[in-house]
């Protein structure tokens, strides 16, 4: 088929053969890069205003299902995917200025968003390169810092992985986990769930839980979530701060409950979150959810 691009569906069609969803359809009616399109994207140049006819495909039966859709593109926006040519054409005559104006807003934050991740996986290849090439990695923590030598930005992923690969798959981890909280943010979630399977006793000085968020885990394919270290305990292990990935989350008091939810709701508000964390329990836990 060579290259295409697809546009994805607000809402799946249905095959009436196997009964499976269809949630995308791939077309070469664009630049044909492989890219993902939704409704009010910019597939196109801004003087393109054109209905595309096309015909769904199932993926499961590898044929046509003989459904016909209608893409609606105006002024370079698509505006809508829709079954008949007379609910195209409407789109099509309901576009307005006012409109146009709020969709294009819509368009520039989510441009200078991606010039925004674009610059922070450049920093963080500039970083990689700097530490490993120049063996910098190599040096005492304490050199590094009197010769002003500063990973602001990337410190956690390179500082204590062992290998350029620990700190590519640091780097990566984080930024699926802040992909996931916007979405979960965008979505409206408030609160957020956690809970953590160790028995620590309340009151312990030394000691470290993992912290599982079964959203977060569920998109971004992880075992757990954070893990929260007391500082006594990161002590006794010979470690430092500045060596742990990002999602490790130290703790000066001893452990309880309440200390481990607002060990990670500071860690979400540090980065701009202002999620509620509320801790639940596994079935052969006796105590009841508390929120912080």
């Amino acid at each position: 088929m060579g290259m295409f691009d697809t546009v994805c569906f607000d809402k799946a069609y249905t095959c009436p053969l196997c009964h499976g969803k269809i949630d995308s359809i791939q077309v070469k009616e664009f630049e044909n890069v492989l890219e993902n399109y939704r409704v009010k994207d910019c597939p196109s140049h801004a003087e393109e205003i054109r209905i595309i006819k096309d015909e769904l495909f199932c993926d499961t039966c590898s044929k046509h299902i003989g459904k016909s859709i209608y893409i609606v593109v105006g002024r370079g926006i698509l505006l809508g995917i829709v079954d008949t040519l007379e609910e195209a054409k409407k789109l099509l005559n309901d576009l307005n200025l006012e409109k146009l104006v709020l969709w294009y807003h819509d368009l520039y934050r989510r441009y200078m968003n991606e010039q925004k991740e674009k610059n922070s996986y450049r920093r963080f290849l500039n970083d990689l390169r700097e530490w490993y090439g120049e063996r910098l990695h190599e040096r005492p923590e304490d050199d590094l810092a009197t010769k002003g030598i500063w990973f602001i930005w990337n410190s956690r992923h390179l500082k204590g992985a062992l290998n350029p690969v620990e700190s590519v798959e640091r780097f990566m981890t984080y930024k699926k986990m802040i992909k996931a909280l916007d979405e979960l943010w965008e979505a409206g979630h408030q609160v957020l769930d956690v809970y953590y399977p160790e028995e620590v006793s309340a009151g312990e000085e030394r000691w470290s839980v993992d912290v599982y968020q079964d959203e977060i885990n569920e998109r971004c394919h992880l075992n757990w979530t954070w893990t929260v270290v007391s500082e006594k305990q990161l002590e006794v292990d010979g470690e430092k701060e500045s060596q742990q990935p990002d999602w490790v989350v130290i703790a000066e008091e001893p452990f309880s409950d309440e200390v481990v939810c607002q060990a990670v709701g500071k860690w979400l508000r540090d980065r701009g979150y202002e999620f509620g964390v509320k801790m639940i329990y596994l079935e052969n836990f006796s105590k009841s959810p508390r929120s912080f």
